[in-house]
């Protein structure tokens, strides 16, 4: 979900129909590393025409060359990118991230961004305890139904 009075604010890329309806749009929002541009949000409706995400983002890459940016930051992938857990907590996060139905969606997430060859960064958690690590992918499920 998200706040249209935030979106107001900001700079969207849109695709219409022929009714001029918007059927997928996506907001730019500010990004803080030098030369690099980054999105929040990519949705589309039902009926969006296939290929209407991927337009969104190459119309992005376009605008940011134009702004003189030479990088787009698209974001993470959660719970992906664990080829070989060192220990239970992260065996946890990689078995739910491949066998839970509740996890799917971040398959095709990852499918998604992976289309436009980005350079993927390990972004790390700090956490106290190895059941902090283990409740990741619950907290997860918790936040994506917000």
């Amino acid at each position: 979900m998200f706040n249209w009075n935030e979106l107001k604010n900001q700079t969207i890329i849109t695709i219409e129909n022929s009714d001029e309806k918007i059927v997928s749009f996506l907001n730019i929002i500010p990004d803080y590393t030098p030369n690099e541009g980054t999105y929040d949000l990519v949705r589309k409706t039902e009926d969006a025409p296939s290929g209407s995400m991927d337009a969104l983002i190459i119309a992005l890459i376009a605008q940011l060359k134009e702004q003189g940016l030479s990088a787009l930051n698209m974001g993470v992938a959660p719970m992906s990118g664990i080829d070989q857990p060192k220990d239970f907590p992260e065996w946890t996060v990689k078995f739910a991230y491949e066998k839970l139905q509740q996890f799917r969606h971040y398959h095709g997430l990852r499918d998604f961004k992976d289309k436009f060859n980005p350079t993927w960064v390990n972004k790390y958690l700090v956490y106290e305890n190895h059941y902090d690590l283990i409740s990741l992918p619950m907290a997860l499920g918790k936040v994506m139904k917000l």
